[in-house]
């Protein structure tokens, strides 16, 4: 695209030529402009601009339980990624920012060192219960630093686009919808943004301010009597020709609009940002279900801090986190796993700073926000110190990767149609929209996760149940669940697949799966890292596979097995794993000391599991009958061995103490020992799959 203004021009002047206008005429003077402005306000109507706004009163549709609605919000201007999510253990970041870094002292922690500005207590409150999702690095290949360019390159869906783009992704996607009411798509605005825009549809501009809506409000006695003339009007050929019946037909339309949109403007929004105000309307806008599918939303604030930007961006926060707060306040809260929010802006700022403030840059992170979103740090934190010609940072997220997945796994559209290419997908969401988890004893509808004691129960499907422990289950399908690993200290879980894939939940991070590998043998184990910063997933062939930071130190792949590997635990230090075949079996890896084994006693059941001490002196082994074999420092504590039990054991789990362990049952019965405590289980709940995987 050539450039149309310098990286320095006015963000605004950019976000206008970007849009296009209202034409709905939802108040009287858009209406009598609009509608009986003449030949060229006629035309408008019978463009493909018009026909969409034209046919916003038409029946509402209401939204089936699974289909996803999505609010993107704009920050307009580039907003600083690295002070709203700041990399407080990057000495890099400080030695660049200077006086206006946020100090790692006052930051909202997140994990892995970053931590979310002050002024996002809400967010952070949201994150903490896995439901915001923090996209780092993101931006697009050879970036742009006009503001015009860059914005037309996001709101398009496609960077270096040569001319000025005429449809934008969201609007793509809506024309694919097929025979559209034109309440799909809303911009909370005076006129409608680019990525609204498609080639065939255009969303509603909704104002936060109607005034008096055309045919919903009467303000004069000749009002009434005038809507029901307009409407018997377009109820039948008027005789005047075409341009006769498009003017009837369109003012009786626009009147429909304005008596469906004017009570979602009572009782009077809240006034105390631009944003909160916006929020809330399209918090009302959800609420009345009109079959809205996306609504964009932009407030007057202005991200584009060259200078004074420790005063300016920490109101701009407190702004985006009062909003996002209304938002959820005002939504009904049963339609809360039906909506996710996003943000973007149309770059970042660069490192280092110009001394009080900080110039258009690149890569940077958005946030994504949800009940069924999975929660955490997502995409790879771009490098501070290894800066692009420019000392920009490098980005690491296509941002049409993020739409893509927004794209397929939210609004069910096919990504490669409406951005042309195919993108990898990202672990955003741990639900599909409408989906909840399965009522469980101790988590009745609960998103987030408290600490204390409690475990998790994983069936095949990969439906995950918490229990003193709540989480948003990841989505079931795909391959069958192989393990299950709780983030140490942290708030969420992995699943791991017999295939490899694995999906992180709560504010677990995703750190990589063997996703399109063929593998030699499938999953049976996974361990985390003490950190909870990495993990190994275990073949059935005792193959180790590292992510994060978790090392490899050593495997059985590739060496011939008298019994199948069935499980594995971590040292203490993360220095070493022990593997575990059904004969009981002992491989000791990295700093893991074999401390005994049942290999070559004849067992009267296999074992299907092990847990190591928190020492790392000791573990202990359960067959399938619930026997407990324990080895070092692992001590006693009881075990169901010689017991009928009514499905076999799969699974155990060590408490935190090493004083106590539990063991869970197919049919997800729980037994507890020594000071494991018994916080419920699925033991006569009717389930569709097996319980495979327990973690604690």
């Amino acid at each position: 695209m050539r450039p149309l203004d310098s990286p320095d021009s006015d963000y605004r002047a950019a976000r206008r030529r970007l849009s296009v206008p209202d034409r709905g005429g939802l108040t009287r003077r858009r209406f009598l402009q609009a509608t009986l402005g003449g030949a060229a306000g006629l035309a408008i109507f019978d463009s493909p601009l018009g026909r969409g706004l034209g046919a916003l009163a038409a029946a509402a549709t209401p939204l089936g339980p699974t289909q996803g609605v999505l609010v993107v919000i704009l920050l307009g201007g580039g907003c600083d990624g690295f002070n709203m999510v700041v990399p407080a253990s990057d000495p890099a970041y400080y030695a660049a920012r200077g006086s206006i870094a946020v100090p790692a002292s006052s930051v909202l922690p997140l994990a892995d060192g970053f931590g979310l500005h002050p002024a996002l207590p809400n967010i952070h409150q949201r994150y903490q219960a896995g439901q915001v999702a923090c996209v780092m690095g993101v931006g697009y290949p050879n970036p742009d630093l006009s503001h015009f360019n860059s914005m037309a390159y996001w709101m398009s869906g496609q960077p270096g686009l040569q001319g000025v783009p005429t449809s934008g992704w969201l609007g793509r996607w809506v024309d694919t919808l097929g025979d559209a009411s034109g309440l799909e798509s809303v911009a909370i605005d005076d006129t409608v943004p680019l990525h609204l825009v498609g080639d065939t549809t255009v969303a509603t501009a909704l104002p936060t301010s109607l005034d008096s809506a055309f045919g919903a409000v009467v303000n004069d006695p000749a009002d009434p009597a005038m809507f029901a003339a307009l409407d018997a009007m377009a109820a039948a050929p008027t005789g005047l020709g075409s341009w006769g019946d498009l003017v009837t037909f369109n003012s009786s339309r626009s009147m429909a609009m304005g008596r469906t949109v004017s009570p979602l403007y009572s009782p009077a929004l809240p006034s105390s940002s631009d944003l909160s105000t916006r929020l809330a309307l399209a918090a009302r806008l959800i609420n009345a279900n009109l079959g809205v599918r996306v609504i964009g939303v932009e407030w007057n604030g202005d991200f584009d801090v060259h200078g004074d930007e420790v005063t300016r961006f920490g109101p701009l926060m407190t702004s985006l986190d009062d909003g996002v707060d209304t938002f959820y306040s005002t939504l009904d809260p049963a339609r809360s796993d039906t909506v996710t929010l996003m943000t973007f802006s149309e770059f970042g700022r660069r490192v280092q700073a110009n001394e009080s403030g900080t110039d258009h840059g690149t890569a940077s992170t958005l946030l994504v926000i949800g009940a069924n979103v999975a929660g955490g740090l997502k995409g790879e934190p771009p490098s501070l110190s290894a800066l692009d010609p420019n000392g920009n940072a490098v980005m690491t997220t296509d941002f049409r990767s993020v739409y893509a997945t927004v794209l397929s796994d939210w609004l069910g559209g096919d990504p490669e149609a409406v951005l042309g290419g195919s993108f990898p997908s990202l672990p955003l969401f741990a639900l599909p929209p409408g989906a909840a988890p399965a009522p469980t004893p101790g988590a009745p509808g609960v998103t987030g996760m408290a600490t204390g004691p409690g475990y998790f129960l994983a069936t095949a499907d990969g439906a995950v149940y918490g229990f003193g422990r709540n989480l948003r289950t990841p989505a079931t399908g795909g391959a069958p669940a192989a393990a299950l690993m709780a983030q140490p200290g942290g708030g969420g879980v992995w699943l791991a697949r017999r295939d490899g894939t694995v999906v992180a939940a709560g504010g677990a991070p995703f750190l990589g799966d063997l996703g399109g590998y063929r593998l030699d043998a499938p999953i049976v184990g996974a361990t985390a890292t003490p950190t909870g910063r990495g993990y190994w997933l275990l073949g059935q062939d005792g193959g180790i596979f590292s992510f994060g930071d978790a090392a490899f130190h050593g495997s059985t792949g590739g060496i011939r097995l008298a019994q199948p590997v069935v499980g594995m635990a971590a040292t203490p230090s993360g220095g070493g794993y022990w593997l575990v075949a059904s004969d009981g079996g002992i491989f000791s890896f990295g700093d893991a000391a074999f401390h005994g084994s049942t290999g070559g006693i004849r067992l009267a059941q296999p074992v299907v599991g092990m847990a190591a001490t928190p020492s790392g002196g000791g573990y202990w082994l359960v067959a399938s009958d619930g026997g407990i074999f324990s080895f070092g420092d692992a001590a006693f504590h009881g075990s169901t061995g010689g017991i009928r039990l009514a499905q076999p054991i799969i699974a155990m789990a060590a408490t935190a103490s090493g004083r106590g362990y539990l063991l869970a049952a197919s049919d997800g019965g729980i037994f507890a020992f020594g000071d494991g405590s018994f916080q419920g289980g699925l033991g006569g709940h009717p389930l569709t799959q097996p319980v495979v995987a327990l973690a604690g």
